[in-house]
């Protein structure tokens, strides 16, 4: 399934994961922020700890990745005429050259942007490795086995990729009980801030995704009123996206006051602010379907634009990012080449590598389905 707004929605959380990585790398105020720790600045504050932060909270943003993936992947598998011996080969193509392709370039600005620690780097640039063998990038093109720390963002590719093996066992279970997948998907990701299992959080995310993709017809007839475009339909829509991002934002906006008031973390409240962060990713996933004014904003073109490259602005960004920060060191101007940079490697990549194993991908399945196709009928012989 392929949508305009669902892309742009994809482009505007991979450059949120951009600004993420390019604040928390050269301005050391942003990296003490997301620890939920004072900044000196009243400015630095009020972009971390108020709705602001959407801006940059890289976090969500990947969660909205998972749930994205979920919901595009099921509404395919979802079609009658699925192939699924079509579908695995396309989804290796379509995953692992751009990944494979992104190691190497990780490789190349390990030489180019030599990685050495001085005092003046920020914490989150020096906790990062200085070489890169090939042992390292070779774990990195698999991602069995969890990835390093080179390549920042990938990280996530390797649920990405076991979500992409189970894929369907969760359009089994979101198309025969999506009210259970959801419910244990809720107890699955609570369980996971006291166990502190990162399968227990990050595998339910895609079945909400999922649930939410095989059954969105229905959803999306619940959401009539907001599509409507009237003055009530427009109202409660605004008001719905306001609420959405408020409560994306709403650990950074109150969580930092409620651990400065208690001096800690506490598991209750973590757990509260995860479920309604992932509330805010799915409202605004809805809204971003039905909503016409967020429908009007998501078809801008410089969001389509970075829709388009998205994929490739979240693989190949981190390894620049990073390179640049080390080179450079800490300051505004580091951050604004980090992020020109970063665009144009996205672009150069994207027609580069991605759009190709894109267009791989795609003749894989077509030839899979063209050559297990069903011959035609003979014709009837005339009386």
């Amino acid at each position: 399934m392929r949508s305009t707004e669902l892309d742009s929605l994809r482009g505007a959380a991979a450059f949120a994961v951009l600004l993420w990585h390019t604040t928390a790398s050269s301005l050391h105020g942003f990296l003490v922020g997301s620890h939920f720790a004072p900044v000196a600045s009243p400015w630095y504050n009020l972009i971390m700890y108020s709705p602001l932060r959407i801006f940059s909270a890289g976090p969500e943003a990947v969660w909205l990745f998972f749930i994205l993936s979920g919901f595009v992947l099921t509404r395919s598998a979802a079609s009658p005429h699925y192939r699924w011996d079509a579908y695995y080969p396309s989804r290796i193509i379509r995953l692992y050259l751009p990944i494979i392709a992104a190691v190497l370039l990780t490789a190349l600005t390990f030489i180019l942007l030599p990685r050495q620690v001085t005092p003046a780097n920020s914490p989150f640039v020096g906790g990062l490795p200085n070489d890169y063998g090939l042992g390292l990038m070779v774990r990195d093109m698999t991602l069995l086995t969890g990835t390093t720390s080179a390549n920042v963002p990938l990280w996530s590719l390797q649920w990405e990729v076991l979500f992409s093996i189970l894929l369907p066992i969760y359009v089994l279970a979101a198309r025969s009980m999506p009210k259970l997948a959801l419910a244990a998907s809720v107890a699955l990701i609570v369980a996971s801030v006291w166990t502190d299992s990162l399968f227990l959080l990050y595998m339910p995310m895609f079945l909400i995704g999922s649930v939410l993709g095989f059954h969105w017809e229905a959803i999306a007839d619940r959401l009539r009123v907001v599509a409507a475009g009237d003055l009530r339909g427009t109202l409660l829509g605004t008001a719905g996206v306001l609420v959405a991002v408020f409560l994306i934002t709403s650990s950074y906006t109150f969580n930092f006051f409620i651990i400065q008031q208690a001096g800690t973390r506490s598991l209750v409240t973590s757990n509260a602010f995860t479920l309604l962060r992932l509330a805010g990713i799915v409202l605004l996933l809805c809204l971003a379907l039905t909503f016409p004014p967020l429908r009007r904003v998501l078809r801008w073109r410089p969001l389509v634009a970075l829709g388009t490259i998205s994929f490739s602005l979240y693989l190949t960004h981190g390894p620049l990012t990073i390179g640049l920060a080390f080179v450079m060191g800490p300051g505004i101007g580091t951050t604004i080449v980090q992020i020109v940079g970063s665009l144009a490697l996205a672009v150069a990549f994207y027609f580069g590598v991605e759009k190709w194993a894109h267009r791989l991908s795609r003749h894989v399945a077509r030839t899979i389905r063209d050559r297990w196709k069903p011959a035609p009928a003979p014709a009837a012989a005339e009386a």
